[in-house]
């Protein structure tokens, strides 16, 4: 159900849950004020309730009173990528975020989104818990279709075209004196080490301490087999790039030398996939590994089935 802005504003100050657009993906908004609207997103989703959420702000002045501290070259990083797709995992003091935004850890996901229809509601009602408005382990939404597709036509939703990015935030994990990386994201790694003046190594607990850690996500029913040697036959779907010929019939993630492109068109290319019904899927995985392609390969590994759906790369 699609409404005003001045709806979902109202709707947000009364605790409801409201689809809106960031620049990454769409996501299920509520007030970090209403812990029982926190619960709906987790109930909408299907999410694990082991799982934490992002707390969306509309200036780092937002974020203080809740930390013991800020980390060192957190301005740093907060003045080089917000507003933007970069959300900062931090410790924070007891009692001021309610547990189930934050999974009951002693830490809480920060970010300041860049699209100006979720920094203009963030700013006129307040910080607001806010994971991708998709159901848990389904390819993240990145226009106003998917959602429906998702949730049906009840839930309320802003209309802001379709998202930029594509892909969700990155992610870092401030821990044992530095700063790790917790999820692949929107902005490349090679970005943010020119930043911080050292390597992220990736942190993996058994528990999982920011979204996208330890659950199977981004995947479409159809199976997908990812692979550099493309069968020779007309029948089938693959997966692949604008650039190239392929002998059956292709959906295109864009120009095989473009990962913003790539990004962006990636979680529609994998719904279209489950919106034609399709079973089975091949996934050209001839492109680099590094920058944005990073992301890109992640996210389609694990949008794959099985570990032996990805051959040769």
């Amino acid at each position: 159900m699609e409404v005003t802005f001045t709806q979902a504003k109202e709707l947000i100050r009364q605790g409801k849950v409201v689809a809106i657009p960031t620049e990454t993906v769409y996501g299920l908004a509520a007030s970090l004020n209403h812990p029982e609207a926190i619960e709906d997103i987790y109930r909408l989703k299907g999410r694990p309730t082991d799982n934490p959420l992002i707390i969306h702000v509309h200036n780092v002045d937002q974020i203080a009173p809740f930390c013991k501290e800020l980390p060192p070259l957190f301005h740093e990083l907060a003045a080089r990528f917000w507003p933007g797709p970069l959300s900062l995992v931090i410790p924070i003091k007891e009692g001021t975020i309610a547990p189930n935004a934050r999974a009951g850890l002693p830490s809480a996901a920060f970010r300041i989104p860049s699209h100006p229809i979720a920094r203009e509601l963030i700013r006129q009602t307040t910080p607001l818990v806010m994971p991708s408005a998709n159901l848990s382990g389904r390819p993240s939404a990145t226009q106003a279709a998917h959602l429906c597709d998702d949730f049906g036509p009840s839930l309320p939703y802003l209309d802001g075209g379709v998202c930029d990015k594509g892909v969700e935030s990155t992610i870092l994990i401030y821990r044992d004196s530095s700063w790790k990386l917790g999820r692949l994201g929107a902005i490349p790694i090679p970005v943010i080490e020119n930043v911080l003046g050292y390597p992220l190594k990736q942190i993996d607990d058994a528990k999982p301490l920011c979204p996208g850690q330890h659950y199977r996500h981004y995947s479409p029913k159809a199976v997908l087999k990812m692979t550099k040697k493309i069968p020779q036959t007309t029948d089938g779907v693959i997966i692949g790039f604008s650039d190239r010929i392929y002998p059956m019939r292709a959906i295109h993630l864009g120009h095989s030398t473009n990962g913003e492109e790539a990004a962006h068109h990636l979680y529609a290319a994998l719904r279209q996939l489950d919106t034609e019904n399709i079973a089975e899927a091949w996934v050209d995985g001839d492109f680099p590994t590094t920058g944005l392609w990073e992301t890109v390969y992640e996210r389609l590994l694990r949008a794959c089935l099985k570990p032996h759906s990805i051959q040769g790369h």
